[in-house]
């Protein structure tokens, strides 16, 4: 009789199998879609000189621009370019900085957001004075705070013909280096800047030359408020010879096309956005570089590119179908891969979930956003925030699992609930609107209403599948925390655990 009670204890204390659910999801390799802050773009501003009655970028083009139709069916980026030369030495007005307001919310409206330009000239080198570009982006300071939550990215802009640090009657012409006031402006630019949010310049050159070394942005470095960790890079002669006009070269003190500087890109920028447009106007040189975009954009991470200019490429691209693979993989492109959660859990109780997922797009996504599991029916919704940080899912088909131990609420009520994934925007003004949240890449798992994808499964609260426990007697029970594990007590004092039967003390 001992020999039976010892063995009936220990088959009663040897740990369980919790029941749990194992889901395998359906990739769509496919299917284009939006998802914010990636993908083709279009320019507003085109050659706009903005002025005291003329202080809109956005708002004249918003009633036919953003119509759900053509590419922009598919987009969630635009380029807003503003040229500043009528206040090239004076401040900017009231005007112009309501209008940048007003033009940010357009956006905010429309569920877009912005890779973000400031010039004083698109057909000449005729900027301004290091101390009045300096004293524009100061008073912007606080408009690029305020509307951060729909700015992609800046580009530094200011400086040069079209803002782009070539071309330039103040700051040294025709060159990349880092001049006085050109690191003045950078610095600028940098305290200027919201502190969540990239300043893209547009040679790696200038990165360099600023810190003082070529040391490529780690892990450990990125995703901190530092001058390394905040500077992108943007290149505005994708495919082009000479190294990208120049943007590969050492202005002057090497190779027009330095492989040390695409290879400094490619580290850059899993941790940094890459974007920009080709510019390509030839019509033959086109014809032989345009199939090179998709691994030029998978080896640079690209997360952006102009859509139009110039058609000489893109046209290629769409009639090649190429434009639609880019379309597809430019930035980050997510997908579920398998999962596995527990069939039942009860309040209080913790429950482990392993979710792993696969990014096949060209880049990683730059900007902070949470994740949430969420449980969810028709009465009530409960989200849990995940330790995991969506910039570092690497891109080009790596894998990231994420696996963890949640608690259910004491107060959930009893029921079935649908699991979901959920990364909505970061700030508070968006994370609300679906159009702002991120969709995965596989078939049945968009909810468009609620920006969430289902993970198609349920979780069941309040039926408990341990030892020795029955639906009848269920109603019995008590549940207690003790020494930070859940009991479920029987009315004869037994206690249960999630891995077995407890044997009360004396026995």
């Amino acid at each position: 009789m001992k020999q039976f009670f010892l063995t009936m204890v220990m088959a009663c204390c040897l740990p369980m199998m919790a029941a749990v659910h194992q889901v395998s999801y359906t990739a769509d390799d496919e299917t284009i879609f939006k998802n914010p802050e990636r993908g083709f773009t279009e320019e507003l501003g085109g050659e706009t000189m903005l002025s005291n009655t003329k202080n809109h970028v956005i708002q004249p083009e918003a009633s036919w621009f953003f119509s759900n139709s053509g590419d922009r069916a598919s987009q969630t980026v635009v380029v807003v370019m503003y040229y500043l030369g009528n206040y090239r030495s004076q401040d900017l007005s009231e005007q112009i900085l309501q209008g940048f307001s007003e033009d940010m919310q357009i956006l905010r409206n429309k569920g877009f957001k912005c890779v973000l330009r400031f010039a004083y000239d698109w057909n000449s080198k005729n900027d301004a004075t290091v101390e009045w570009t300096t004293r524009h982006i100061t008073q912007l300071k606080p408009y690029l705070a305020a509307n951060a939550d729909v700015i992609y990215v800046l580009e530094a802009g200011f400086v040069g013909q079209w803002g782009e640090w070539y071309y330039s009657s103040h700051h040294g012409n025709e060159t990349q280096q880092l001049t006085a006031n050109r690191r003045t402006i950078l610095e600028a630019l940098l305290d200027a800047v919201p502190e969540d949010r990239f300043l893209l310049v547009r040679y790696p050159l200038i990165k360099i030359q600023y810190l003082g070394d070529e040391n490529v942005l780690t892990a450990t470095q990125a995703f901190t408020n530092t001058a390394r960790a905040k500077l992108g890079h943007h290149n505005d002669a994708f495919l082009n010879n000479w190294g990208n006009d120049g943007t590969y070269g050492r202005d002057g003190d090497g190779p027009d096309d330095d492989p040390v500087l695409r290879q400094y890109i490619a580290g850059e920028t899993l941790y940094v956005p890459n974007g920009g447009e080709t510019n390509v106007e030839s019509s033959s040189r086109a014809k032989s570089v345009y199939t090179d975009a998709p691994d030029e954009m998978s080896a640079y991470h690209w997360s952006f590119c102009g859509s139009e200019y110039s058609e000489a490429v893109t046209n290629r691209w769409r009639s090649s179908g190429i434009y639609d693979e880019l379309n597809r993989k430019m930035g980050y492109r997510y997908q579920l891969v398998n999962a596995q959660f527990p069939v039942s859990a009860l309040a209080g109780e913790n429950v482990a979930v392993s979710i792993t997922l696969k990014n096949v797009g060209y880049a990683p996504l730059y900007n902070a956003r949470p994740v949430y599991l969420v449980l969810k029916n028709s009465n009530s919704e409960h989200r849990f925030l995940l330790n995991t940080d969506p910039r570092r899912w690497q891109p080009n088909g790596a894998l990231t699992t994420i696996s963890e131990t949640i608690t259910m609420p004491d107060d959930i009520a009893e029921g079935t609930y649908g699991l979901y994934l959920y990364m909505p925007d970061a700030y508070a003004s968006l994370a609300d609107d679906p159009r702002y949240a991120v969709r995965f890449a596989n078939t049945g798992v968009w909810e468009a209403a609620t920006g969430m994808n289902s993970l198609q499964t349920n979780l069941v609260i309040g039926e408990y599948t341990g030892v020795g426990q029955t639906a009848l007697d269920q109603r019995a029970n008590s549940k207690k925390i003790e020494n930070g594990q859940l009991l479920i007590v029987r009315p004869d004092g037994t206690r249960y655990t999630a891995t077995g039967l407890i044997v009360p003390a004396g026995r």
